[in-house]
Parts: C-alpha cells; sequence; structure tokens
C-alpha cells in the first residue's frame, strides 16, 4: 500500500528535487528512510527496532542491514524535513470527482476549514519553539503543542492543505496560508472563529463562495428582506462599522453611509432543537453569512442544514489525533525538525489513506462516509508487514465488505463543548459532570423570518 500511493519514482524525485540524495552508498539510502518515517507513523506504538522489524518482516534477511536505532534516528536527521513535506505536497488535494457521492451540492465542492492542536514531547528546544497552552489559572499545560489548521474536502475528508506552527497562532493567521488553495465552485464552510471581515473578503477573493457561522453579538443590518425570511446584508471593517452602527443609532435617517469597506451577504437565522434519547431538549439560536445571495437558486432550508456538513472536518482530525496517532499520545520526536518531519509524515499517511478510500467507494457508487478508516490502516498495516502486493485489491475488498460499511444513514449526535482531558493530571475534579456525545433522537430546524440586530461586540 506504502508503494502504490506513494511509489519509489515519487520518493526518489521528491529527495532528488530538494538535494537529499546519497552522495555515496549508504546501507540506508533516503529512499528507504522516507519509507520508514511513513512506517513510523503507521506503527505509532512501536519503537525504531520494532518499526524496522514491521517494515522488513518479509524480505530474506540476506540481502538486509539491521541498523541500530541510533543509525536510524541519524538516518531521519539527514534526510531532514523537506522531503516529506514536498511528498504531502504531491498527494495533497481534492480527490473526490463528480463521479464520487456527497462531494458536491448542487454544483458546488464542499470544503471546510479549523485548527487543532497537537502535543509533542515536553524537550526544551520544542517548548521554545511551539510553547505551551496556559490554563486560566495560568498553569501551563503539560506538553507544548504544535497548531494544526486543514482545508479539508467535506465528502471524502481528504486534506486540501495544511499548515502548523507554534501554539500561540490564533486560527486565521494560519487560514491565510490556505487561501491559495480555495477555487471557484468551492463552498467554504467555517465556524464562528473566523467571521471576521478580513478573514470573509479575502475567502470570497479566491473565487469560492462561503457559508459561515458568525457570532451572535455581529451587527448584520437589513439591507434588503427577501421572500424566505432571510435578508442581505453588510459586513464592514472596523472604521466602516462604526459608521454603519452610528447611522442605525440615528434611526437610519438619511442615506447610508457612502464610501463604505464593505461585503454584501445573506444572513441565514435559524433555530436548533436537538431531542436526545433521555428526553432532554437543547435549543440555539444560530446565524449563518454566505456569498450565495440567490434565494430560490440556494434555498435557506437546504443551507441550513448543510452548515452540518462543516463536522466532516472534525472527523478529520479524530482521524488523525486518535484513529491514526493514537488516541492520547504524544508525537514521539524530541527536536523540532523532527517533529515537523513526523507531521508531514502523519498527513501522509492520512491522506494516503483517504486516496485509496475514495477510489474505492467512487469504484462501488457509494458514499465515502461509510467506509472505515480504522479498517483501512489495520489492512494496511497487515499489508506492510506480510508485505502483500496485491494490497490495494486486498484493501478494497475489505473496505467494501457489507458487515465493516457503516450504514447509508448516520445516527445524529451532539457533541457539547467539556472537558475530556485536563491540563494537570491531579486536577480530578475538573471533569465533573462533563459529558460526551449524545445519540440525538430528533433534530429539528427552524428558520426566523425576522432577526434581531443588536449593537456589536465588535464591527
Amino acid at each position: 500500500m506504502l508503494t502504490r500511493w506513494v511509489p519509489r519514482s515519487l520518493v526518489d524525485e521528491v529527495v532528488r528535487a530538494v538535494g537529499r540524495g546519497e552522495r555515496r552508498v549508504r546501507l540506508l539510502p533516503a529512499r528507504v528512510v522516507v519509507y520508514f518515517v511513513l512506517a513510523m507513523v503507521l506503527f505509532p506504538d512501536c519503537g525504531y527496532r520494532r518499526v524496522w522489524a514491521a517494515l522488513t518482516a518479509r524480505w530474506p534477511g540476506s540481502v538486509l542491514v539491521d541498523p541500530s536505532a541510533a543509525a536510524l534516528r541519524q538516518a531521519r536527521r539527514r534526510l531532514g524535513v523537506e522531503p516529506l513535506a514536498l511528498l504531502f505536497d504531491r498527494l495533497r488535494g481534492v480527490v473526490g470527482t463528480p463521479a464520487t457521492v456527497g462531494v458536491f451540492w448542487r454544483g458546488l465542492r464542499l470544503v471546510a476549514w479549523d485548527g487543532t492542536c497537537l502535543e509533542v514531547p515536553d524537550i526544551e528546544v520544542n517548548v521554545a519553539r511551539f510553547r505551551r497552552h496556559a490554563a486560566r489559572t495560568t498553569r501551563p499545560a503539560g506538553y507544548p503543542q504544535v497548531r494544526l489548521t486543514t482545508l479539508v474536502e467535506c465528502g471524502t475528508r481528504a486534506l486540501i492543505d495544511a499548515v502548523f506552527g507554534p501554539q500561540q497562532y490564533t486560527e486565521w493567521p494560519q487560514a491565510r496560508a490556505l487561501l491559495p488553495s480555495l477555487r471557484s465552485g468551492m463552498l467554504l464552510l467555517a465556524d464562528r472563529g473566523y467571521d471576521g471581515f478580513e478573514a470573509l473578503r479575502d475567502a470570497a477573493a479566491t473565487g469560492a463562495d462561503v457559508l459561515w457561522r458568525v457570532q451572535s453579538g455581529r451587527l448584520l443590518p437589513v439591507i434588503r428582506s427577501l421572500p424566505d425570511g432571510t435578508h442581505l446584508t453588510m459586513v464592514t471593517d472596523r472604521r466602516s462599522g462604526d459608521r454603519l452602527a452610528r447611522w442605525m443609532r440615528h434611526g437610519r435617517r438619511g442615506p447610508m453611509p457612502a464610501n463604505l469597506t464593505a461585503l454584501t451577504l445573506r444572513v441565514i437565522s435559524y433555530q436548533l432543537t436537538v431531542t436526545t434519547a433521555d428526553g432532554s431538549t437543547r435549543t440555539s439560536m444560530v446565524r449563518l453569512v454566505t456569498t450565495l445571495l440567490d434565494p430560490h437558486r440556494h434555498p435557506a432550508a437546504d443551507l441550513a442544514a448543510l452548515y452540518h456538513q462543516r463536522w466532516e472536518v472534525e472527523t478529520a482530525f479524530y482521524g488523525l489525533k486518535v484513529t491514526l496517532r493514537g488516541a492520547d499520545r504524544v508525537l514521539r520526536s524530541r527536536t523540532v525538525e523532527g517533529v515537523e518531519q513526523e507531521l508531514y509524515a502523519l498527513l501522509t499517511v492520512y491522506q494516503a489513506t483517504r486516496l485509496v478510500m475514495t477510489q474505492a467507494a467512487t469504484t462501488a457508487r457509494i458514499d465515502p462516509d461509510r467506509l472505515s478508516l480504522t479498517t483501512a490502516l489495520h489492512t494496511i498495516r497487515l499489508t506492510v508487514i506480510t508485505a502483500n502486493t496485491s494490497g490495494p485489491t486486498l484493501l478494497t475488498e475489505v473496505l467494501l465488505k457489507a458487515r465493516n460499511l457503516a450504514p447509508a444513514r448516520r445516527r445524529s449526535r451532539t457533541s457539547p463543548r467539556c472537558v475530556k482531558r485536563t491540563l494537570s493530571p491531579y486536577a480530578y475534579n475538573k471533569t465533573k459532570g462533563s459529558v460526551g456525545r449524545k445519540t440525538a433522537v430528533t433534530t429539528t430546524v427552524t428558520l426566523t423570518s425576522h432577526p434581531t440586530t443588536t449593537e456589536p461586540t465588535r464591527p
């Protein structure tokens, strides 16, 4: 499986491109070390020697070297970050086609971006580079963290692009680096962390459409009401927002201020009511803004339901951080370069697996959501250990077995914000009362025809 989607020719190409080729014959050439780093991600609970053993288990001992852990560590250091970064760059991107179920909505490819954090070893150089997360009590986290922001194709959960850096980076500065990967014909979904004017303006300027949730305190004046109960509004920068707020406070007397730096958007407000299996209900108000202004071509009810596809990026993070890396595991690399190399390997293996799964789902004409990432990874690990050259065929057969397919319609679930892992191992009471996912019996979306406009907490 590794050599199917990461062939030797591609590995040799990226190694040469970054100047990491050998000047003399080595027992551990760069190509082998690239595959070793990828296998290191596939077997996160194994040390270097056990990873090497898994990678070479079915090959004749007479043609193999038996490197020590120190030799493998030095080989990683010689290889560096650049080959893995370029390898991920060659594999990343959209993988769904018009024949893939669930990738498009009314001709628009659904994509979403969001950020997450991963823990790295508590080593002085890692702390200096990536920093620790500080709690409200000012007590720092036990491990330094890397902030990762990805742009995900919702229908396949494949990585279109990814960027990472120190933990103290906020979401928008990292997401700005993903803008070149947006294209016309995409519909970008995002949560309230990205609802600033600059983010909306720059994302819309790429030619992609947006469907973003906004904070409840944002000023969204009714410029024109639409027949489906939605309305057009103007999202402005700070200076123009102050002028627009003064005009509204004075009863909208006179014409609207001229020369506003603004973006015209459509506002969709709705009430979301979730009833769980124990009979309890939870209701919340949701406000969305979108560049899809035509209420007839893009109905509000459809967009309200579509927004919740944004959760696919969270499912992709779960696949990266739990299914592939392992629950509550810290990355193994103890140097900054090693952390970056390991992260690119993690992203590469995840993307290659999604490529295989999407191809299998497209061939079978089923939704890629029904295929199990856990099953795929277990099978890939088996093909690596057994050196099974029929790996792609075997994986497709395993993934498409009826007993391995998820139901065609997934259960509705809620995942309330709660403390799942405390910053301190001794803060036992911090998780008291916290709950995890709950199965929802019914989920009701009720559009509101008369959205309120309140004074902004920020423009």
